[in-house]
Parts: C-alpha cells; sequence; structure tokens
C-alpha cells in the first residue's frame, strides 16, 4: 500500500550524501513476494528467496518486510517498551519518530544478543488506515560498519505502499465475477478480503465478509474432509461453531470441499453463518470463506457462490 516520500531535513541531510553517491535516489522500490510494502534496499542487499525481504549473505544481513492489519499498529508500538525487550535480549538505544507522508512512523534502534553473537538493528514501524508495515534490518555487530546509520535511514525513506488495486493485482488469483462484493484489504500477498456495504471492515456482521486466500501444499484424498473441518474451525471471532455439513465437492472442474456451519459473533452474540469452500490443486489450494448474519445469508448464498466459481489462478 502506500506511496511515503522522503525523509524531511535531519534525515535527508544525513542521507542526501550517500544517496548521490550511489544513485540510489533514481532506483525504483522493490516490492519482495507480492509483498504490500516496497523500498529501495540498502547497496549490497538483494532480494530473498527464502522471506519477504532483502538479505546480504556476504555481511550475514537480513531487511524482513511484515505487513500487517492496521490495527496492528498500536499493539506492536506498546510491545516495544523497553521492559518487554530486555526480557528479549534487546537493548534500545533510541527510539524516535520518523517522517513518512501520510503515515505514522516510529524509528527504534539497538542490539540483540543472540547466543554469542550481539546483533545490530533498525525496527521501522509504520502504518496508516490501510495497513501497518513493519521492517527489520539486523546485522551482526562485527559487520555493522557496512551499513552505517545514513545507509538504512536513507532506505527506510523510500518505504512505499502499494495502493489497494495494484496490491489486488499482484495475488496470485484474479477475481472474475465479484457478485456484487468490493475488495477491502489483501494481505501479505496471499489474501484478499471482500465486503459489501459502506464501510471498509473486515470484522464483526455488520456487513458480510467474504475472503479469498492460497496456501501451498495440498492434503491427501482422504484427509480433506478432516483438513476442512480444522480450518474452519480456526476461524477467529466465532464461539458456538456448529457443523451443518462436510462434503466433498467440484469447484471449478477441480476436488473441492465445501463446509457449512452457524455460530455465534464473538463479541456481541448475534447468530452467524459460516460457509467454506476448498478447492485443491496438486500443490496448492484456494481457501475461500463467506461470513454473514445468519438471516441474511438466504439472499447472499447464491452470490457468495458466484463469487466463489470466479476466483481462478492467475
Amino acid at each position: 500500500m502506500r506511496r511515503l516520500l522522503s525523509a524531511v531535513l535531519l534525515v535527508a541531510a544525513i542521507a542526501l550524501p550517500w544517496l548521490a553517491a550511489t544513485g540510489a535516489m533514481a532506483a525504483d522500490p522493490i516490492f519482495p513476494r507480492g509483498s504490500a510494502v516496497g523500498l529501495v534496499p540498502p547497496p549490497g542487499m538483494v532480494e530473498s528467496q527464502t522471506f519477504s525481504g532483502f538479505e546480504d549473505r556476504a555481511h550475514n544481513a537480513s531487511l524482513l518486510i511484515v505487513d500487517m492489519p492496521p490495527e496492528a499498529f498500536e499493539q506492536i508500538d506498546a510491545g516495544f517498551a523497553t521492559p518487554a525487550l530486555a526480557a528479549k535480549g534487546i537493548t534500545l538505544d533510541r527510539r524516535e519518530p520518523f517522517p513518512l507522508e501520510g503515515a505514522k512512523a516510529v524509528l527504534m534502534e539497538g542490539t540483540q544478543t543472540a547466543g554469542l553473537v550481539k546483533l545490530r538493528k533498525w525496527v521501522l514501524l509504520a502504518g496508516n488506515a490501510a495497513l501497518t508495515a513493519l521492517i527489520t534490518l539486523q546485522v551482526p555487530e562485527s559487520e555493522s560498519a557496512a551499513y552505517p546509520e545514513a545507509a538504512v535511514k536513507a532506505a527506510f525513506a523510500t518505504l512505499v505502499i502499494r495502493p489497494l488495486t495494484d496490491q489486488v493485482g499482484a495475488l496470485p488469483f484474479v477475481v472474475t465475477d465479484l457478485a456484487g462484493f468490493r475488495p477491502v484489504r489483501a494481505l501479505a500477498g496471499t489474501t484478499l478480503f471482500l465486503t459489501e456495504g459502506p464501510k471498509d471492515v473486515i470484522e464483526g456482521t455488520e456487513q458480510p465478509l467474504f475472503v479469498v486466500t492460497v496456501g501451498g501444499g495440498a492434503p491427501r484424498d482422504d484427509e480433506r474432509r478432516q483438513f476442512s473441518i480444522r480450518a474452519l474451525a480456526g476461524l477467529p471471532g466465532i464461539k458456538d461453531l456448529r457443523l451443518e455439513r462436510a462434503e466433498p465437492q467440484r469447484i471449478s472442474g477441480q476436488a473441492g470441499f465445501e463446509v457449512m456451519a452457524t455460530g455465534v459473533d464473538a463479541r456481541d452474540g448475534t447468530p452467524i453463518k459460516v460457509a467454506q469452500w476448498i478447492r485443491f490443486g496438486p500443490n496448492a489450494y484456494i481457501r475461500m470463506v463467506g461470513v454473514c448474519r445468519l438471516d441474511a445469508f438466504p439472499d447472499l448464498y447464491g452470490r457468495m457462490r458466484a463469487l466463489r466459481d470466479g476466483v481462478e489462478p492467475r
């Protein structure tokens, strides 16, 4: 999500000489592994093939990018209190606001002891109404000369968050029939939240919710029922879940499984209906879940099925 501009004068005064020397000002942000968050990595770092971020194996350095829902900002910020960090072996040397246009951001710098290794760490927590981004750069203190503060801040200052339309376009699937729903959030390059109604909500029962996500791996034929039921049971925010039916079903010509259940919204006790469809491929699956008020389900069921049938791998 988003476009975040250059740092204010303090950061610029530190970063500009380094930027001019490396040509990083002209570089385009890189969005690793379908992430909604991108930046221009510090010199020496390349996109990792094993995690969402960048790495420099020559100096054992890494830059990890995690994007989360917007409400996560306050929880994570509170977790960075000094006592909580000390319990994890982290010593916080500095904590300061970091200027990013259109977002609130905090930059933290410190060290962490991991066994016999002492790590230099920089953590940027940024968030707006769309999402929360957590950027962590760490390098062994013995190699920290390769990542001076100016270079780290300059890289963080290039942080960009993709707009929702670009995030949806980067997902590994496409929705060809929205059936009256609209996308309101993409997450981690694998998941799309859709709703119907005036609010961009993804929780509660005020508006229906439909979630599409992809997962790696595929259970055996005889494991699909249990796999599907376990997935449904793990849905957050629902209590008193009661299974109505669970049966195999062809979805868009592929093997699938449908599970229907009723439950209660854990927050306000509203009766709800849950419909889950999982479409299995040879090495992955697409999971689709619709949640709405129980009394609204008869009117929404046909449209949820149409939305389900409109989901196709890219």
